[in-house]
């Protein structure tokens, strides 16, 4: 099968996405009743995976995709909610859950939806983005069914505050230094998504961004709002 130009209407493509993500929600849910000792080997084993899948696809990018070596960092989002994840499972340290919980799924969840690539299913560049972006869905919700963690409503303000205030700014100056587009604060991605509904940038005048922070505030407060309902209904 040679690979085509991706399109998001490809029933390759939306047979995939229900593949990954469904298999991302019950792997960790059918084995939230496990032993402990099992419990702690998945999510070793996962966190293993993870780091491995980050720090080889730098690789992959620049020998398969052409990127070049400053484009091909593990930095964006969803690269820094993939390493997030890989250390909650073996720390437990919470604010690392947190950011993969937020900025890890609903990322994650537009890169398999949406992803930024050219060609589509078979190619290796497709699958690799829906393999890894799957794996910070999968970590997520092995901390949530197996690790019984959750995030709370100060933990979203505190978030988007953090998020706002001081990473965006890093990212974005460090992107004009470096000529980069990490986080995509200086162009829109490759493809079609969620962006191309928003303003068009300009150099040195990131106009999407007046669409992007609404709709980032927006789907990540959505992610919260099953627990919302939960804890109103235990009042």
């Amino acid at each position: 099968m040679t690979p085509e130009p991706f399109s998001l209407l490809d029933p390759w493509h939306l047979l995939n996405v229900v593949f990954f993500i469904s298999a991302a929600i019950y792997l960790p849910f059918a084995f939230r009743n496990a032993s402990e000792k099992i419990k702690v080997y998945f999510r070793y084993l996962l966190a293993m995976i993870i780091l491995i899948h980050e720090t080889t696809n730098p690789v992959f990018k620049i020998t398969e995709r052409g990127f070049d070596w400053w484009d091909a960092m593990p930095i964006h989002m969803c690269g820094f909610s993939s390493w997030c994840i890989a250390f909650y499972l073996i720390t437990k340290y919470r604010p690392l859950f947190i950011f993969a919980f937020f900025w890890g799924l609903a990322g994650g969840g537009m890169s398999i939806l949406t992803p930024d690539i050219v060609l589509g299913f078979p190619a290796l560049e497709y699958l690799d983005t829906m393999w890894g972006h799957s794996l910070i869905l999968m970590g997520v919700f092995t901390a949530i069914f197996q690790m019984n963690e959750r995030p709370f409503l100060n933990d979203y303000f505190y978030l988007m505050v953090m998020t706002t205030f001081i990473f965006l700014p890093v990212v974005y100056l460090f992107n004009i230094y470096f000529g980069t587009n990490y986080w995509f604060v200086v162009e829109k991605p490759y493809g079609d998504n969620l962006m191309n509904f928003f303003p068009d940038p300009l150099p040195g005048k990131p106009y999407h961004f007046l669409g992007l922070i609404p709709a980032a505030y927006a789907i990540t407060f959505l992610l919260y709002i099953p627990y919302l309902l939960k804890d109103k209904n235990a009042q």
